[in-house]
């Protein structure tokens, strides 16, 4: 979904490069924010939430404590008043067009005490989340809830601000904007492997 995100927001002119960096699959070395995804993941699940931060920050790479230790404030001042939430495994779901097939899968589910669910996808990096990339990545979230947690909310964390984008733009027309996009980056790619 990330890879999605970033070519739909990405100018015409930088298109082809993004799409020939697609080649690379993921790869968790790859990946510098994944140990701090699994501890978020891992407080959640045992209710000791400042504990994994601490383990992650501490058993982190030297390049990377500075950016976890921003993480981790972030994070723990989230999720302190959702202390009492409980965590959810979130499926992994698909959106469909006649191009392209996106995976879109929540880093977590949180189920609060009244029933109700948040679906979150965590924004880890220095940079900013823009509520464009939010809107995007929440309209895809809520077109693909029922494979991944039916009824729940849909939510964008940028966790080192504590920022939470929650608002689903309406179907009406953005739908065929992002299934355009899609075309066009399936095209893109066509062309970049045939070449």
């Amino acid at each position: 979904m990330a890879r999605f995100v970033r070519y739909v927001l990405s100018p015409g002119t930088q298109r082809f490069a993004l799409v020939r960096s697609f080649d690379d699959s993921y790869s968790p070395a790859k990946d510098p924010y994944r140990k701090m995804r699994l501890a978020v993941q891992a407080g959640r699940r045992t209710g000791k939430d400042e504990a994994a931060m601490n383990s992650a920050v501490q058993n982190c790479r030297p390049q990377v404590r500075g950016h976890y230790i921003d993480i981790a404030r972030g994070w723990l001042s989230f999720i302190e008043p959702r202390a009492d939430t409980a965590l959810v495994s979130p499926g992994t779901a698909r959106w469909h067009t006649t191009d392209l097939t996106v995976r879109v899968t929540p880093d977590l589910v949180l189920l609060h005490p009244d029933g109700t669910t948040d679906a979150l996808k965590l924004h880890f990096y220095s940079d900013p989340l823009t509520t464009h990339a939010a809107e995007i990545t929440l309209w895809l979230m809520n077109q693909t809830l029922d494979q991944t947690h039916p009824g729940a909310r849909p939510m964008v964390l940028d966790v080192r601000r504590r920022r939470e984008y929650t608002r689903v733009r309406p179907s009406s027309g953005y739908a065929s904007w992002l299934e355009s996009e899609a075309a066009s980056l399936a095209f893109l790619y066509r062309r970049h492997r045939a070449a």
